[in-house]
């Protein structure tokens, strides 16, 4: 069992909630466990008796509502102190991406190395205290302090690299995409459709053959034709996704019968690639497959559905690039549900199989209660883009942020989400994304909101007017299609400013 203490006293800087807790164990890999408040304490108690880490949700003073975690710690009955675990993780980590970088002795990081040197001196303080109060009140500003100074060296490490990346070239044509709902007739958003390189169309399975064997594409057509006329570039699917809502109530009503399931998706597939390749520039077979959030699925079986639903595109037009989605690339949540494995395990049990695969789409989708979608620094999702490298694979970010404030609990970044703190992630986000040498493309999650349930992730309003967010990312591109030149410093910033 792990055991933290924590008091939370009213008016201190961090706020700890632990209702989206959970923990992970050596190489970042998901554990199952129960985590629960008892007598002044967090205890975990982990399905396994090896180390491992917390992660739960914090809320602090000018940093926001975001995921934080421990390092890994052995199990043993006398309590953690939990806020001088998460500042001792957090300064570990900014060491941990120095090195990776190589940037300690890089003037465009010294602001960052500053904060941080702030961190380590309250965290020494923290750590040598007899005084327990003083101690929580030292970590905590630590914490922050080193959140603070993690995302200064996220920030620093884009602007080096994006002149690296682009100093002496412009970015390819194919830089910036978004994603479409095709209940919006393309007429009501075609300005600012036209913004972007890429159109991703989903394609509902359920909506396109709507009796067994009967495949209907008025629903997608629109914005097919849309993008024709327009010389835009359409990434259609997923192919497979296995929601309730996206299956047809036949194949739905056989739930768990694999059988059916892989025939259908083989005559889907089959369908689709007839029907769109000409129109298709790019094809996304599947997102979500290793969560098994609804329908059952073994590794074998995963792979199984993957190679029907590419074999069928491809026997219609075989030189159409194919793209897996993944909408929860940290994996940390696949614990919870029998079956389910990592992003990446999914992908390595892919290439091993053979199966054509082009790209990997990751999804950093913020201030939604969905499981897997917690809200996190800057750091952290740039190390997460970093770990994917290793795969040799092509990489589009899907990034998503509301305008407006929904429920607090889904955490947020610095302030409430609004339309301004919408567009200053998206703008940080964006460079940090592109700086990546196997980063191909930034994809918007929304063109447009239409459903007032939902997070108001658009760049263009209900109301149909346009939101700071898109000609931010209109100017980012815009930044991009030129060389950046030679990295400079003045007063702090590269010519690609962040502010």
């Amino acid at each position: 069992m792990l055991r933290f203490a924590f008091q939370q006293v009213e008016g201190t800087p961090v706020s700890i909630n632990i209702a989206r807790g959970y923990l992970v164990g050596t190489n970042d890999e998901s554990i199952s466990g129960e985590i629960r408040i008892s007598k002044g304490q967090v205890e975990c108690m982990p399905s396994i008796k090896r180390a491992a880490a917390l992660n739960l949700e914090c809320e602090m003073k000018e940093m926001g509502r975001l995921s934080v975690s421990t390092c890994l710690l052995e199990q043993r009955s006398e309590p953690y102190s939990l806020l001088l675990e998460l500042a001792r993780h957090r300064i570990k980590h900014f060491i941990a991406k120095c090195e990776d970088w190589q940037i300690w002795d890089h003037p465009g990081a010294a602001d960052a190395l500053a904060e941080w040197n702030e961190a380590r001196l309250l965290f020494t303080g923290a750590l040598t205290t007899q005084d327990s109060a003083q101690a929580d009140e030292l970590s905590s500003r630590a914490l922050i302090k080193g959140l603070q100074a993690s995302e200064k060296l996220a920030v620093a490490h884009s602007r080096i690299w994006l002149h690296r990346r682009y100093g002496i070239k412009s970015a390819s044509k194919m830089v910036l995409g978004v994603r479409v709902d095709p209940r919006i007739q393309p007429a009501i958003a075609a300005d600012a459709a036209k913004s972007f390189d890429m159109v991703a169309v989903p394609l509902s399975w359920a909506k396109i053959e709507r009796s067994p064997g009967q495949f209907d594409f008025s629903s997608v057509a629109p914005w097919f034709d849309w993008a024709a006329k327009s010389g835009r570039t359409i990434l259609a699917g997923p192919i497979v996704d296995l929601q309730p809502d996206k299956v047809p109530s036949w194949i739905a009503a056989k739930r768990g019968d694999f059988s059916v399931l892989r025939d259908g998706i083989w005559k889907f597939a089959d369908a689709i690639g007839k029907g769109l390749a000409g129109r298709t520039g790019m094809w996304n077979i599947s997102s979500g497959m290793n969560d098994n959030n609804w329908w059952p699925l073994d590794l074998e079986q995963m792979v199984e559905l993957s190679r029907r639903a590419v074999v069928g595109l491809r026997q219609a037009r075989k030189n159409v690039p194919t793209l897996l989605e993944i909408p929860r690339p940290f994996g940390h949540d696949v614990a919870a549900r029998k079956g389910a494995i990592t992003p990446r395990a999914l992908v390595e049990a892919l290439v091993n199989d053979g199966i054509h695969l082009d790209c990997l789409m990751l999804h950093f989708v913020m201030g939604e209660q969905s499981s897997g979608r917690l809200t996190r620094d800057l750091l952290e999702l740039s190390a997460l883009l970093d770990s994917y490298r290793p795969l040799r694979k092509s990489v589009f970010v899907a990034l998503g942020a509301p305008s407006s404030v929904g429920d607090p609990a889904a955490g947020y970044w610095r302030t409430p989400w609004s339309a301004k703190s919408q567009a200053a992630w998206a703008s940080r986000m964006f460079s940090i994304a592109m700086s990546k040498p196997h980063v191909g493309m930034v994809m918007w999650e929304s063109l447009m909101d239409s459903d007032p349930k939902q997070p108001t992730h658009g760049v263009v309003g209900g109301d149909r007017k346009p939101k700071p967010i898109l000609e931010t990312l209109i100017s980012l591109r815009r930044a991009l299609s030129v060389p950046l030149g030679e990295w400079k410093s003045v007063d702090g910033k590269s010519a690609l400013s962040h502010e």
